[in-house]
């Protein structure tokens, strides 16, 4: 390792601006320190960028295990959430009105030399292939010196669109309701897509820096791919495995906006603590992910370590839990997603049946929106923790051809307000809306 004398916005602020000549992955925790997050990690130029789209699930799975597991080298990832479907032989059932978003199943970044700024020592290091530190240093302090470190300049965006008007999303609300009703569902968590279209003045790079300045979360990403652009805030984990085999899920279910008083903080803060609906949400994802980690888990060695305590984001409360378990031997990073993904929170319960209630009830791929960000350390060649790490791509945009597309909802559930539902929606949509210089009028 070599430190380089670079503060974590300094570098944020270097690698934003070689984004727009080069190929850059971010995974930035904020400062939060949220769920013993407490990284930057980036990546330039990666050795090889891999994009997987199979019909066969398997075939993708193997191809993924081999690029990540294979290789002295780093990996930063992401996961349609449509990959999923495939993943539980869902057969799609599109109509007419369906969008279709090219997002890949699969999107690989290979790294064999990483900058990381540690939050809580307040250093920034170089790992990985010594032979690139100088150049990479060399890079990164160049901008530094040419640059100046401002806030950019705010650009003015369209109004955004969604797929659905506010009346067909409450009738799709009062549909699940019925399904519930009838037993085949318990929680659906349904989704509505908005769209921003901006101009050419707005770059990828301003959007991230509104968005981390103004709303930071402890699974921040920013990634160029081939053709498109992740930006993230994600406040949830899907799944961590660390190098002594301990795992950790971490859903999200139960949210309330921040107060503008103390007063009011302290009041949305208890009604979210005392709702039994939003506690009753919960408890069903954590109960479903204890499921899910069981498959991969050492039998009697998973627990719920926390249920339904109070997280608090700078715009949002959360209602976050966290299940653990001890890692068997000799199981793959494919077993672990095949297990797990997607994640039960942005699903519902029971999975299989309540993806497929998504699916007839959504006029859209929901494409990464609600599928997952991650990054594999490997054992050598780091000097770090071997580590397998991933969110869920909540409050997450993909930018493709000047426009940022995303999803927002919330799990629906018996006693569900439909009027409520769809303003917690709109509520989610505000830190990205507010980075893309756009409002949603509804």
């Amino acid at each position: 390792m070599q430190e380089i004398s670079l503060s974590a916005d300094e570098l944020i602020s270097a690698l934003l601006t070689l984004s727009d000549t080069s190929s850059v992955c971010i995974l930035d925790s904020c400062g939060i320190g949220n769920l013993g997050s407490h990284l930057l990690i980036a990546g330039i130029g990666p050795l090889e960028e891999v994009e997987i789209s199979r019909d066969d699930p398997a075939e993708t799975l193997r191809i993924f295990e081999k690029k990540i597991s294979s290789s002295n080298l780093a990996a930063i990832f992401t996961i349609s959430y449509d990959f999923g479907l495939k993943l539980q032989r869902i057969i799609r059932l599109r109509g007419k009105e369906f969008e279709a978003i090219p997002e890949p199943d699969v999107f690989i970044a290979l790294l064999d030399c990483l900058v990381i700024h540690d939050y809580d020592k307040k250093k920034t290091y170089l790992t990985g292939n010594e032979a690139k530190f100088t150049e990479i240093a060399d890079l990164l302090y160049g901008i530094k010196v040419s640059e100046k470190i401002v806030a950019p300049e705010f650009i003015k965006s369209p109004s955004a669109k969604s797929n659905f008007s506010k009346s067909v999303y409450l009738e799709k609300i009062h549909a699940i309701k019925n399904l519930v009703r009838s037993g085949d569902t318990y929680q659906t968590n349904l989704t509505q897509q908005l769209t921003v279209k901006f101009t050419n003045e707005t770059k990828a790079s301003d959007i991230f820096s509104r968005l981390r300045q103004n709303h930071p979360a402890p699974f921040a990403a920013f990634i160029n791919r081939k053709d498109s652009t992740v930006i993230s805030a994600s406040p949830e984990r899907l799944i961590r495995i660390d190098t002594d085999g301990s795992v950790s899920v971490s859903p999200i279910k139960g949210t309330r906006p921040r107060g503008k008083t103390v007063e009011e903080d302290n009041r949305l803060r208890t009604e979210l603590l005392t709702s039994e609906k939003d506690r009753a949400e919960n408890t069903m994802i954590v109960d479903l992910l204890r499921n899910d980690i069981g498959k991969f888990c050492s039998h009697g060695s998973v627990t719920v370590e926390k249920l339904c305590d109070l997280e608090e984001h700078p715009t949002l409360f959360h209602l976050v839990s966290t299940v653990r378990g001890k890692l068997r031997d000799n199981i793959s990073y494919a077993e672990i997603i095949e297990a797990v993904f997607p994640c039960g929170s942005v699903t519902g319960a029971p999975k299989i049946r309540t993806m497929q209630i998504i699916d007839r009830l959504e006029t859209a791929d929901r494409g990464l929106s609600m599928g997952a960000i991650g990054y594999r350390i490997p054992e050598i060649g780091f000097g770090m923790q071997k580590t397998f790490d991933m969110s869920v791509a909540i409050r997450t945009m993909v930018i493709r051809e000047r426009q940022a597309v995303f999803n927002v909802g919330g799990g629906i559930v018996i006693d569900s307000d439909p009027e409520k539902e769809y303003e917690e929606s709109i509520l989610k949509a505000k830190a990205l809306l507010e980075a893309l210089g756009s409002e949603f009028r509804h």
